[in-house]
């Protein structure tokens, strides 16, 4: 039985007090799962003892049991939590030896999925789409940054719903998809719900989406037309970017290896050229019409 449905159960019997106690715990439900005894008295402005007797009167037997009622629906977000607690009486050298051996796990696991038709499909698209809208919070926003700026050669245009300039200007964009567009939409535990709601946008407005997220019971997956599985948890973080890093340089090196003509290439890098630091003695470091009269 939930915790809500506890009190509501025995909310009669309960003192003025305890319903005090019972109100911030039904307004508050995530604080409430993460705090211990104490917190939970001060933010009532009531006592330990009276906590006790709060849970005693829902029928539990003690603040544990009251605790793992608080976190039910929740364990996924309390995750990153419980790692950083466990990971604090972890030598340093083990964290770092954990978190290495854990990025190869991933890149092991994501490199089975080299038969998966998902890579060249996504390509095809992001090559005729009129526009590539790419959507995500947070390190998936960051990520998703850094996929857009390396498919600059391969992309038309692009839209950024990342929350920069705010989610109603996220909203406005997405609602101005098309179905000649690509959504690329990201989100890993813990998803976002702003990616999930404008998601739904897009996909109303037509614009074709794929998602980049970690399995089926995503809440990307129903939303979008194809999905790219990526595996993502880490020992103490919340979340690993790895394999997502693996997965847009598969999909560049398609588009690379296939649908860009060497004269392309070349002429990137003609252009580019100016940019590149060079040690070759017989090379001219600086470009000339760069420096500024003193």
């Amino acid at each position: 039985m939930t915790l809500a449905a506890l009190i509501e159960a025995q909310w009669i019997n309960l003192t003025a007090n305890q319903q005090k106690i019972a109100d911030y715990v039904l307004t508050n439900p995530f604080p409430v799962a993460t705090m211990g005894i104490e917190e939970l008295a001060a933010a009532t402005e009531t006592s330990t003892a009276t906590i006790t007797r709060f849970v005693k009167a829902l029928g539990l037997h003690g603040y544990t049991e009251f605790r793992n009622h608080a976190v039910q629906g929740y364990q996924s977000l309390l995750k990153p939590v419980k790692n950083v607690d466990r990971a604090r009486h972890i030598p340093p050298k083990r964290v770092v030896e954990d978190s290495f051996a854990n990025a190869v796990k991933l890149l092991k696991n994501i490199s089975q999925q080299a038969d998966n038709p998902v890579w060249e499909s996504t390509a095809l698209r992001i090559l005729s789409a009129q526009r590539i809208a790419f959507l995500g919070f947070g390190i998936s926003g960051n990520l998703l940054q850094l996929f857009a700026d390396r498919l600059l050669p391969f992309s038309r245009a692009q839209i950024m719903l990342t929350g920069d300039c705010g989610l109603e200007r996220v909203a406005l964009k997405a609602a101005g998809l098309t179905p000649d567009d690509l959504l690329i939409a990201m989100a890993l535990p813990r998803y976002s719900q702003a990616t999930v709601d404008f998601m739904k946008i897009a996909r109303g407005r037509g614009a074709y989406c794929v998602a980049i997220t970690d399995g089926a019971n995503s809440p990307l997956t129903a939303l979008s037309n194809e999905q790219i599985f990526i595996p993502a948890e880490h020992p103490v973080l919340h979340g690993s970017g790895i394999a997502a890093l693996a997965a847009f340089e598969a999909i560049l090196a398609i588009l690379a290896a296939h649908h860009q003509s060497v004269s392309d290439a070349v002429s990137y890098t003609r252009f580019l050229m100016p940019y590149f630091y060079a040690d070759d003695d017989g090379i001219c470091k600086t470009n000339p019409r760069s420096l500024k009269t003193i």
